[in-house]
């Protein structure tokens, strides 16, 4: 006799089945099937109505603020928690469909998620694009500028004394003469390390000054922060269609593949901070959410539009 599913997987069945019902491939059989599974029993029909309640909620309104309601009973905590997390999965779908595609329209090269170019400028210098970043280009007599709207650029820069070579990325900026470094807009933080030669950070009011194999990253307004080491042959290792992770948190492993993903990635709740090794291909991404999900306590969700990462208790003691 199979035992009967706990409420935290029935939870968890409800929003994978909903997700997948809204991802605009879903046929009339996937509809009657969702209804079968929903009479299975009470408890099948209350995690149901609860995910069918908050998306159509969420359709019309603000997401709820779940922890201004009244404290949930300590066996439902988990709940609000995963429905909290499908707010932000509908948060995120609308940030990537609305906002994403008007600040690539702006630029003057950009690719697409999973694509990586190459570009040679007027003066030689060379510029790779990762994939779902965009950059301006500005040329003048006197200076080389190129703003980073979204994503990450690995520059190999020509010398040129009389026309500093100049990023442009958040509230700060890079300048260099001629070397070789790497720049990584994610979110509000930018992160800028140099493989070769010398260039100075700005931001926040404060430069600093990067020579090879350091990096410091800086928010905006804010001055950069200390000197750090850089690894060039892991930190630009997306140029060569490989990812390298060493000791690297779950969170931050999720927050680096989230570029490469088409649509948007949600993590539900917080994520222990397992450390993860390894050498991932870039262009076979199903095959190492797939080795994180059998290695870590993780349960992968993916859909064309959607990559949701729900933290698996049951793995935990396993991983």
């Amino acid at each position: 006799m199979n035992p009967q599913p706990t409420r935290t997987e029935l939870d968890e069945q409800a929003l994978e089945r909903w997700v997948q019902l809204n991802s605009g491939n879903a046929s009339q059989a996937d509809w009657q099937a969702f209804q079968q599974w929903r009479q299975r029993s009470a408890a099948h029909a209350a995690a149901a109505d609860e995910v069918e309640q908050l998306w159509h909620t969420l359709g019309h309104t603000q997401p709820p603020n779940l922890s201004a309601q009244v404290a949930p009973a300590p066996g439902r905590t988990r709940r609000v928690r995963r429905w909290a997390a499908l707010a932000a999965c509908v948060a995120a779908l609308a940030v990537v469909g609305l906002h994403g595609p008007a600040r690539v329209l702006t630029a003057d090269q950009a690719t697409a998620t999973g694509e990586r170019r190459t570009l040679t400028l007027d003066d030689g210098s060379q510029v790779w694009l990762n994939s779902a970043s965009a950059v301006n280009i500005d040329y003048s007599a006197q200076r080389r500028e190129i703003t980073l709207l979204k994503g990450e650029a690995l520059f190999q820069v020509s010398k040129d004394a009389a026309r500093p070579f100049v990023v442009v990325a958040g509230d700060g900026e890079v300048r260099a003469v001629g070397t070789r470094f790497d720049v990584d807009l994610h979110r509000d933080r930018v992160q800028v390390g140099v493989a070769e030669g010398v260039v100075q950070v700005s931001s926040g009011g404060s430069r600093v000054r990067l020579e090879q194999s350091q990096q410091v990253s800086y928010q905006q307004g804010r001055a950069p922060s200390s000197v750090d080491l850089y690894d060039p042959s892991s930190g630009a290792a997306w140029q060569r269609g490989k990812l390298i992770f060493n000791r690297t948190t779950l969170a931050e492993v999720f927050e680096v593949t989230e570029r490469y993903l088409p649509g948007a990635l949600v993590v539900s709740g917080r994520l222990p901070n397992n450390p993860v090794s390894g050498v991932f291909d870039l262009d076979d991404l199903p095959a190492m959410l797939d080795v994180l999900s059998r290695t870590q306590p993780v349960k992968i969700v993916r859909l064309p539009w959607l990559t949701v990462v729900l933290f698996d208790e049951k793995n935990k003691s396993e991983s």
